[in-house]
């Protein structure tokens, strides 16, 4: 069957349009693999990484499948807030009639309340406020006919599967389920054959081909950690991305990364767990419609953030597993774009690099540490570049009257001076030694060690040394004469001691019979 469109794979005109006012016109492989299917009401098991459509993958099935009907017909379950909005919009796009139901934590009741009221077709929402609407009464899952879990692999990364079964099993008996994850773990594994009933397998992406994203560059830079935030600023000063998005381990550090980076004179901005939503939402908009250039996140705030021509995603060292590596750098080279993955690590980490290099099949670049020199040459070929396209008419009075009264070097090194902002101008990083700045290469020939054979007649014989004994001198004793020490207690005037013939000797205790 011909799938080069998403007309010949079977959608109805008025997705088709609307699939084409967004400019989808060939669908993605996960896509043409599971609209069939899921089109057929079967159940599917997805395993295909982070970026590849699959939020239509199972949408597009999902709105064929939707009946008039004013109720929760549909379930989709994400792990964060930020993936579950996405999720809401990207069928809206699709389907402008759709009522969809967010239930999201950190967000007041009423509105979801009211939304499930009205009759949402489709609930949309994080596992823990799915699970206090079930508590409090206000979401029937009766009549669900379709639920999804999408990235079931981080809901249980996250601690969400002990939830997900519960609603799982909340719901009635046999309703089609999608399950989607980057990985299947054993308990992923278990989850799926309780859960789902003969499902179509669909692997897009194995152990080796999930790491391998031909859309992506990884790229890396050995630095210690004391210096790494101004590699940072150093990289992003001569490299000049329109967008780029930093991984952090922990939520104090996105806020002093922020902070650091927005000193040097770039716009940036922290997200994580501990915001407000409404604080997240700002954020994020600003991010997504380019007033925000750089974002400092932890791998749970920018799950499931989807920014289109994303070009940067950088790793202020590697997080734990591989695959939490993957979906950080699945964020950039999403829906054919290219982009960069760029990991700045210290030694003991860039082992840990190259060991998923070659588990994954990653093609890792080394890069060294841009210097403020570099940084100065990379400033004077774009201010090159833009004198070429600027315009010499307008101010060419003003031009005159200052050639008049400067010379020309010093007038353009005066107006050089106005032009380079001083937080702008980068930090100069020692270099460190020669095997921190290539890992896994030796500088100059080596040579094999040449171990040799053992020979009994090259032992040197051992040589026992004489035992001399020291004579002992016996110092005679010397007896001194006591004396009294000035600190002893000294006696009271007139106190003169009992005899002791006198004192009262006392009785001896007896005790009562």
């Amino acid at each position: 069957m011909n799938t080069n469109t998403f007309a010949a794979l079977g959608c109805n005109a008025t997705l088709v349009a609307a699939l084409d006012r967004r400019g989808y016109i060939t669908p993605m492989p996960v896509q043409a693999e599971t609209f069939k299917a899921g089109l057929e009401g079967r159940d599917l098991l997805v395993q295909s990484r982070t970026g590849s459509g699959k939020t239509l993958a199972y949408g597009l099935p999902l709105l064929h499948r939707l009946t008039p009907e004013k109720y929760p017909q549909a379930l989709i379950l994400a792990p964060t807030r930020e993936l579950a909005q996405q999720v809401s919009e990207e069928l809206r796009s699709v389907d402008r009639g759709l009522n969809v139901a967010l239930l999201l934590g950190g967000m007041p009741y009423q509105p979801q309340m009211k939304a499930l009221h009205y009759g949402a077709s489709v609930v949309v929402g994080t596992p823990g406020r799915i699970m206090d609407h079930l508590d409090r009464g206000s979401l029937d899952l009766s009549k669900i006919s379709m639920v999804v879990l999408d990235e079931c692999d981080e809901m249980l990364n996250m601690g969400f599967i002990e939830d997900v079964e519960k609603i799982l099993a909340s719901a009635p008996k046999g309703p089609q389920t999608y399950l989607f994850s980057a990985t299947l773990p054993p308990p992923i594994a278990s989850l799926a054959k309780r859960f789902l009933k003969d499902p179509v397998k669909i692997q897009l992406s194995g152990a080796g081909e999930q790491a391998q994203h031909a859309d992506i560059s990884h790229t890396a830079c050995l630095v210690p950690d004391h210096a790494r935030v101004k590699a940072l600023v150093n990289l992003l000063l001569l490299d000049n991305p329109s967008a780029a998005l930093i991984f952090t381990k922990t939520k104090a550090e996105t806020e002093e990364v922020a902070e650091a980076l927005t000193q040097a004179g770039l716009s940036a901005a922290f997200l994580h767990g501990d915001l407000v939503q409404a604080s997240r939402t700002r954020i994020l908009n600003q991010f997504k419609t380019g007033k925000l250039q750089l974002l400092v996140a932890t791998d749970v705030a920018a799950r499931g953030l989807d920014i289109g021509g994303l070009p940067l995603v950088v790793h202020l060292g590697i997080p734990h597993q591989l695959e939490n590596y993957i979906h950080r750098s699945g964020r950039t080279g999403r829906a054919g774009a290219k982009g960069t993955s760029l990991s700045l690590v210290a030694w003991k980490e860039s082992r840990i690099l190259m060991a998923w290099a070659r588990r994954g099949g990653l093609n890792i670049v080394w890069r060294p540490v841009p210097q403020q020199a570099d940084l100065r040459t990379a400033a004077a070929t774009r201010l090159a570049e833009k004198l070429k396209a600027a315009d010499t008419v307008a101010h060419r009075d003003e031009a005159e009257s200052l050639l008049t009264a400067y010379a020309p070097v010093d007038l353009v090194s005066k107006l050089l001076n106005f032009i380079e902002r001083e937080e702008a101008v980068g930090f100069d990083i020692p270099e460190e030694p020669a095997r921190d700045r290539v890992p896994f290469r030796r500088e100059g020939p080596s040579r094999p060690f040449e171990k040799k054979p053992f020979d009994r007649n090259d032992k040197k014989p051992f040589e026992k040394k004489p035992y001399e004994k020291r004579p002992f001198e016996k110092k005679p004793f010397e007896k001194k004469p006591f004396e009294k020490s000035p600190y002893a207690a000294k006696e009271p005037s007139g106190f003169k001691p009992r005899p002791k013939a006198d004192r009262p000797t006392g009785t001896p205790f007896k005790k009562k019979s």
